[in-house]
């Protein structure tokens, strides 16, 4: 998150959340250990339920989260957990899946088949990080 401050009471939120959700129907995190223990890659994702659409079943998969460690790129871990979250979502019903992609991480969800879509905005409303 370029520009954006990670600091803060967030972190011990999001922590509770996946504490809460994680191994349940909605919420998924695949991660690849490294040597010590420590994550090399992890992909988190989420499903949506909205309203059935023309192309989808009105059930959504987010894939919030997809990051390798800086040593660990270019060995396909990336790929790896990206794969595992996608057929996850898949099982779980989605019949689209969304993303934010950073200019690294294009060709890699490319490869996978995602497509850009130039109507995503978003809004934030007030930075509730901080709180």
């Amino acid at each position: 998150m370029v520009g954006v401050d990670t600091s803060g009471p967030w972190r011990d939120r999001l922590a509770e959340y996946l504490r809460s959700q994680l191994g349940g129907d909605r919420v998924a995190a695949f991660v690849i250990e490294g040597p010590g223990g420590d994550i090399t890659a992890c992909a988190i994702g989420l499903v949506h339920q909205g309203l059935p659409g023309p192309d989808h079943a009105g059930i959504f998969g987010q894939v919030q989260t997809v990051v390798t460690g800086w040593p660990f790129r270019r060995r396909g871990y990336g790929r790896a957990v990206t794969y595992a979250l996608v057929e996850w979502l898949t099982d779980q019903g989605c019949t689209l899946l969304t993303l934010t992609a950073s200019d690294v991480g294009a060709p890699l969800y490319a490869s996978l088949g995602f497509t850009p879509s130039p109507r995503t905005m978003r809004l934030v409303l007030r930075p509730f990080h901080r709180a």
